[in-house]
This record gives structure tokens, sequence and C-alpha cells, in this order.
């Protein structure tokens, strides 16, 4: 190739590079930043990547290049608000030199995104997607009803789950801009009770996601005596 021919190649490429948004991968702790946008009930009941209904009512995400089950904190630049969603379907596939994620309806509330639909934002792997290192080992299922910058707020859902439900517990993380907690309902043994109990919780007016985890990462699953009485009949 001529040297001109090579040199002009070399440009085109730095000049992609630059517009692209880098890809993530799924190592904590990944980053990236570009713009997000989110969807919402045009596509409720529409089956995702990962196989599930989308609900805009799930802390949700669409994102290229992520595993499927892949945590996220997404942190929007111009407010400081932040919300932790679960990788679950693809996308975005319009202007993808700029959107590097969809968020749900839930999510994009939490961001602050709702009315503008558009934001600028960084987006940072806070937990691989799960997966089963032992031969034997099962996956359990859990609810995760929050993530908090701040521990009262945190401790205040708790107790709420804790009047009402067994097998709630706060979880602390280091997260991209600092310690966060999590608040999880759990674990149940099949993916059809988590959702049972999911739904009661949205019908609540909690935003949620259910996420999967190795069954020896928790105590024994809740029986089903514990929720039993609040599921929808």
């Amino acid at each position: 190739m001529p040297k001109t021919q090579l040199l002009c190649f070399m440009v085109v490429v730095a000049i992609l590079h630059t517009w692209l948004p880098t890809p993530l991968q799924a190592h904590v702790p990944s980053t990236q930043q570009g713009v997000a946008s989110w969807y919402g009930q045009a596509f409720a009941g529409r089956p995702t990547a990962s196989g599930t209904p989308f609900s805009p009512r799930d802390m949700t995400a669409a994102h290229r290049t992520l595993p499927l089950g892949t945590k996220v904190m997404v942190h929007n630049l111009e407010t400081g608000e932040q919300t932790e969603v679960k990788i679950t379907d693809r996308g975005p596939y319009a202007e993808p030199r700029r959107r590097i994620i969809d968020v749900s309806r839930a999510a994009a509330t939490r961001l602050g995104l709702l009315d503008r639909g558009l934001g600028r934002v960084q987006v940072a792997v806070t937990e691989p997607a799960a997966t089963v290192r032992a031969p034997k080992e099962a996956l359990v299922y859990v609810i995760q009803v929050g993530a908090f910058a701040e521990y009262a707020g945190a401790q205040g859902v708790l107790a709420q789950l804790q009047d009402c439900y067994g097998g709630a517990y706060m979880e602390a993380r280091q997260g991209p801009i600092g310690r966060y907690y999590r608040v999880r309902l759990g674990p149940f043994a099949t993916a059809a009770h988590a959702a049972q109990v999911a739904h009661v919780l949205q019908g609540d007016g909690h935003a949620i996601f259910v996420d999967e985890i190795p069954a020896l990462a928790r105590p024994d699953p809740i029986p089903e005596a514990w929720y039993a009485w609040r599921a929808p009949h």
C-alpha cells in the first residue's frame, strides 16, 4: 500500500475511534461515557435478548456488548443522579456513535432522564453476570429492590421489607463513585417464585430487578409460606 494511502487509512481509523464509544468489558471497574436513552410502555411484554419479557417498571437496560446479566451503575453526568441496572437486552440501535445504553422507564425516572429523553452518562460495570463455578452448583434468585448511595435510604427500604417479608437484607458494595448499598430479598429456589414476589413489590411501588446468584452465596431459599399470603391470586 502506498504511503499516502496508508496515512489516509490511519487517519480515518483514528477519527472513527474518536467518534465511536469504547466497548465495555464485563470486568470491574470498566467504564464508558456517552449518551443514554430510555424505552418504555411501547415495548412492554416483548421478549428481551435474555428471554424475559420487558417491563418498563424493572430496573433493567439494553447494551450492545456487555454479557446479559451484567450489573452496571449508570451515573447522570449532568445531575449527579445514579442507579444500578441489570443488562437484559441489546441496544440501543439508534445513533450508535452517541448512544451507549437504553434504560427502562423506571431507571430513566431515577436518573432524571424521563422528560429530556436523552442525557450524558457514565456506565460502570459493578458486577459480572453470575456463573456457576462448581459442576453441581446451582443458581438461585434474588430480587433487588434498590441501590442507594446513602445508608439511611437503604435502611428505610429494608425496614419496610422486613415488616412484610422474610429474607430481606442489605449488601454494601464499592461503586464507581463511592460506596453504595443494595437492598435485596431472597433467595428463591425458582425464577417463577421470584417473579411472583417481584410482581407484588412492583404493585407496592418498588422498582426492582430479579437477579441470579450462586446458591452458596446466600442461605437456604425462602419457604413459600413467607410470601404466599402476599402473592396475587
